[in-house]
């Protein structure tokens, strides 16, 4: 069995997106983004730039979505009275367009506060924006009742100077919670996740990426903004399933120095399917031994080669050799 530490690695290389990804992303974007800046097409896009988990290099597989701000001309859009347009008209204009596109006919859809096309199974949001000043811009609510203002590269610049000072474990443990949040189905706002992350690693050195993961858990109750939820009772659901996580954890540290394999055990089962404990090499070994009949169990369940009662020789899936 790997130790702790190889185990956690060889997770967060599990959920990371691969090189291969990254250049489909990438190609999908450049096709849009050039799509939506074309002068003749009546959208008076001044600019797009990507932003959100994609860009701050925290996404996760399987791929989610990818957020391209698509930033409009103020000029070509405001009102007669000066004013910005309704959301929704905005929103519409860009969805019409986008409809009548060869690459992305019967592909794309309103998702509030953006218009998504579906490719490959990865959404792409567009959301629309009016620049205002210094990294400030204004972009639909989510009931699209009016503009709300936002700084999206406050956030970047500031996750990827944490990110640095904590030689890069910072974004290592936010993909690992977004895996269990996305597993558990845990309604936290990813960005608040990545708040309270930047917030965790500013308080308290972080020693490797267990000890990141463990304090992430443990702090974020007292980071937790209610006003970032959908409601209260989210939060509260959230809040509490933070800490039973943390109650586990804890365990699993007490058992670490003692029995490290038990504590294997328990992020096993906190963080499933994609925290793999099978060394490569011990699998081939095992694998090997099963069939040759050179396997043994011991009576606290644990496979050997020398002690215990010999495991029955494989003949292979449905007795195939």
């Amino acid at each position: 069995m790997k130790t702790l530490l190889q185990c956690i690695d060889g997770f967060i290389d599990n959920i990371s997106v691969t090189d291969r990804q990254e250049e489909s992303i990438t190609g999908s974007v450049n096709n849009l983004s050039t799509c939506l800046l074309k002068k003749d097409n009546g959208l008076s896009v001044k600019e797009t730039f990507t932003n959100g988990s994609y860009e701050r290099d925290t996404m996760i597989r399987p791929l989610d979505d990818i957020d391209l701000f698509a930033v409009l001309d103020f000029e070509e859009y405001k009102t007669d009275l000066g004013q910005l347009p309704t959301p929704q008209s905005v929103l519409s204009k860009i969805k019409s367009y986008l409809d009548k596109q060869p690459d992305y006919k019967d592909k794309v859809y309103q998702d509030r506060p953006c218009v998504s096309i579906e490719l490959s199974k990865i959404y792409f949001d567009v959301l629309p924006s009016f620049e205002i000043s210094n990294g400030l811009y204004y972009i639909p609510n989510l009931d699209l009742s009016g503009w709300t203002t936002t700084n999206p590269n406050s956030h970047t610049d500031e996750l990827n100077k944490t990110n640095t000072a904590s030689k890069g474990k910072l974004k290592k443990v936010i993909k690992a919670v977004k895996h269990w949040k996305r597993e558990n189905k845990q309604n936290m706002p990813s960005f608040h996740l990545e708040e309270v992350a930047i917030s965790v690693f500013k308080a308290f050195n972080i020693v490797n990426l267990k000890d990141g993961i463990e304090k992430w858990f443990e702090y974020t109750p007292s980071y937790m903004e209610m006003s970032k939820f959908k409601s209260n009772d989210e939060y509260t659901k959230v809040k509490e399933k933070v800490k039973k996580v943390y109650s586990k954890l804890k365990d699993a540290a007490d058992k670490y120095e003692k029995n490290e394999a038990e504590a294997v055990k328990i992020w096993k089962e906190i963080f499933d399917k994609e925290f793999n404990i099978t060394d490569e090499a011990e699998a081939k070994e095992v694998s090997k031994a099963l069939s040759e009949g050179a396997l043994k169990i011991g009576g606290t369940g644990l496979l050997s080669k020398t002690v215990g009662n010999v495991v029955p020789p494989s003949s292979g899936f449905y007795g195939e050799k």
